[in-house]
């Protein structure tokens, strides 16, 4: 079977996309730090088969071991809206450019 990981799975739009993956028979994990507290989201989610990782995207140890045997990614993980990123510009750019950047390097080192 195919392994989606699925990086920011418990927010607003990784819940319905794990959720449609899972109602389709398909084999996920999620890679998310729970930011806003999404403890409770992430639990469910592992009670319905999926294999949740707590991390964040930019630590090279999580985004290891949520590449491990995964045959694609769906990344979703971000600081999303204006009034978030103006908050913290350096830390937004931080998750959403250098992140992003270190999961796609990771992910083509697997094979992916």
């Amino acid at each position: 079977m195919t392994r989606t990981l699925v990086t920011g799975g418990t927010g607003y739009i990784g819940i319905k996309v794990v959720e449609e993956m899972r109602r389709a028979g398909r084999d996920v994990r999620v890679l998310d730090v729970l930011l806003h507290g999404q403890e409770v989201l992430a639990a469910e989610q592992r009670e319905q088969g999926v294999d949740v990782v707590v991390g964040d995207v930019r630590d090279p140890d999580a985004r290891r071991q949520s590449l491990e045997r995964v045959d694609e990614v769906v990344h979703l993980a971000a600081i999303v809206g204006d009034p978030a990123c103006g908050l913290d510009p350096d830390h937004s750019t931080d998750v959403n450019v250098n992140g992003t950047r270190a999961l796609l390097e990771d992910a083509i080192a697997a094979g992916g």
